[in-house]
Parts: structure tokens; C-alpha cells; sequence
């Protein structure tokens, strides 16, 4: 099935000062549990949004992994000056990352899920977490609004849960975070 995809072109729209208000990376990433001294992996990481801040949460001797199917988003991403301990990964099909098997202590997947084969995607995600490592996914909310997807590949909360399910990952927590956006939390038994 094709999917829509995000465009590097459109990059700016990810650093907005509106998501900025509504989704701030450092304080979203920290009451989901990302710490000092984990190993971080952001799929989809664009240009940095919540990469660059869970770089620096972790810190500088514990790796943070950039992982993208877009050249062009790395190289913004390269262009911000990230901090040292960040990693890039170009994935060629966004299917395989270039990361060792049970490696990561956390996970993010912002707004990408939608964008795959969910159970595919979420497989290799599940193959690069630890065992107890958590995946946050967020993505957008099954609703009419101006920005976004379209409609009809947007991903319900309870449908993610099933693709987790269907991919090995236990949900532990699923909220609304505001008006665009929700998150589902799982973890890698």
C-alpha cells in the first residue's frame, strides 16, 4: 500500500513554535521515561525535533541514534550541528536500520507510524529494543484538522494497539497528549 510521506522540503513545519507549545520535545521525551545514560533511537528522525533534545538528555556517553529514510533530513539534521553522541542512520527501504539487534533502552517513533507498513516497521523496531526497552509512539490524532496526513491513514489509538500487539510489543499506557496528537506506550518483554 503506497502512503503518504513527509517531504524534507516542508521541514520548517516540524519546529514550529506551535508544536514547540503543544509537543515539547525535552519535557515529552522525560515524562516518558527517557533518562541519562540510555541508549536512544528516534525512527524517523527528520530533522532533529526530538532527536537533538534526547541527545542531550541522555548525554554524551550514551548513544543517540538518527535513523531516516530521507538523505535530505539527515543533512538538515547534520547542518543543526547535533550533539556528539548522535549517530545517523539512512535506511534505505525504512525497514532495516543499520543498528544492532536488542541495543536500544528507548524509542520514539513521532509521527512516522502511519507513514509504514505498521507491523513491518514495528517489527524491526521490537528487533533493535532490549528486553524491558520502551517504544513511544505519537502520532496524529484520527480527526479533521488543517495540518497533517490525510484522513484516511491515520492510525486510531486501538489500532496501533493491535499492530503492537501483532508485533510482539505490550502497550502499557495510551494518552491524548492535545488536540493533534496522541501517544501509545509499549514495551519489549
Amino acid at each position: 500500500m503506497h502512503r503518504h510521506r513527509f517531504e524534507a522540503k516542508h521541514h520548517k513545519r516540524l519546529d514550529s513554535a506551535y508544536r514547540r507549545r503543544i509537543l515539547p520535545p525535552s519535557t515529552t521525551l522525560k515524562r516518558f521515561g527517557l533518562k541519562r545514560g540510555m541508549v536512544f533511537a528516534d525512527i524517523g528522525s527528520g530533522s532533529g525535533y526530538f532527536l537533538i533534545p534526547g541527545a542531550r538528555i541522555v548525554g554524551k556517553d550514551a548513544a543517540a541514534y538518527a535513523v531516516d529514510a530521507s538523505r535530505e533530513m539527515l543533512a538538515l539534521l547534520a547542518g543543526k550541528r547535533p550533539p556528539s553522541n548522535v549517530v545517523s542512520v539512512h535506511t534505505k527501504d525504512g525497514y532495516k536500520f543499520k543498528i544492532e539487534k536488542r541495543s536500544i533502552d528507548f524509542v520514539i517513533a513521532s509521527a512516522i507510524l502511519h507513514e509504514n507498513e505498521p507491523v513491518r516497521f514495528l517489527k524491526e523496531i521490537r528487533r533493535i529494543m532490549k528486553p524491558n526497552a520502551k517504544l513511544l509512539i505519537i502520532d496524529w490524532r484520527k480527526e479533521s484538522m488543517r495540518y497533517g496526513p490525510p484522513m484516511e491513514e491515520r492510525l486510531t489509538q486501538p489500532e496501533v494497539k493491535t499492530f503492537l500487539a501483532k508485533s510482539g510489543l505490550k502497550t502499557v499506557k495510551s494518552v491524548v497528549l492535545n488536540s493533534r496528537y496522541y501517544a501509545v506506550v509499549a514495551k519489549k518483554g
